[in-house]
């Protein structure tokens, strides 16, 4: 069976624990500061508490889910673990740290594969990323199939992080505020606001499981709600005058910008 051990089990990292302890093929373990925090994983997830070193030693593979300003406090006690062992695998699911600053880090002794992770994750339904620059084929497949029981994972390379980022990692931001304003439109055209928000958030999943269903393109699917002179045209004028699309796309690429500044410092 194999070890996980997660260096750090706050909201993401506890997520990503519990979703694997849950399915009962892995052997798993954490380290955490908080007290309250770590009787709560333990009960929910039998999984063991450990010191960091030990939780390294005892791992084949090591999560590191500790916040990035948090990171140099921990990687030298993860470095010295490290340095004790050899083949295992380090994954960081810590946002704006850059493999080759991992490396500086932690030495050379395990493989480091980076990842974006977005907060749905929480849920069961992440997005996640995995960065497949110069790791190896079966540890990349490895670590995407770790992230798939807790979401939809992919491979790209490193330097599409940060549009990662942009996308999926502040994306669902965009999706509350875009269910928020649905929600408030209804209210304005004289719904209750508990059944505005409860059509607002149904016509997105319904919305999603049609295009997970392939029945159409995103254009061919906006075309078949639209009827010639109906109601969701003229909704869809203001939208493009609004220049809807356009901000989406603009805000994607504002916090994909910002991510590759906060990388470099």
């Amino acid at each position: 069976m194999k070890k996980i051990a997660f260096v750090g089990a706050g909201q993401m990292g506890g997520a990503f624990l519990e979703g694997l302890a849950a399915t009962g093929k892995f052997e798993c373990a954490f380290a955490e500061p908080n007290d309250a925090r770590a009787e709560e994983l333990a009960k929910k997830t039998g999984a063991k508490r450990m010191p960091v070193a030990d939780a390294v030693a005892f791992a084949d593979v090591v999560v590191l889910a500790v916040k990035p300003q948090v990171f140099p406090k921990v990687a030298p006690e993860v470095a010295a673990a490290l340095a004790k062992t050899s083949g295992k695998t380090v994954v960081s699911l810590m946002a704006g740290i850059q493999r080759a600053k991992l490396r500086a880090a932690l030495g050379d002794g395990a493989v480091l594969v980076r990842t974006m992770p977005n907060l749905p994750l929480v849920v069961k339904g992440g997005a996640v990323a995995v960065a497949s620059d110069d790791v190896p084929a079966e540890i990349v497949d490895e670590v995407v199939g770790l992230f798939a029981h807790v979401g939809s994972a992919m491979a790209v390379p490193e330097s599409q992080l940060d549009a990662v980022t942009g996308l999926s990692g502040s994306g669902p931001a965009w999706v509350f505020q875009f269910v928020e304003g649905l929600a408030a439109g209804g209210v304005q055209a004289g719904l209750a606001r508990p059944v505005a928000e409860e059509l607002a958030l149904a016509t997105i999943e319904g919305s999603v499981k049609m295009l997970r269903a392939k029945m159409g393109g995103t254009g061919d699917l906006t075309a078949k709600v639209c009827s010639p002179a109906g109601t969701t045209v003229y909704g869809l004028k203001v939208l493009e005058s609004a220049g809807f699309r356009g901000t989406l796309m603009d805000a994607v690429v504002a916090a994909a910008e910002r991510s590759k500044e906060l990388g470099a410092k």
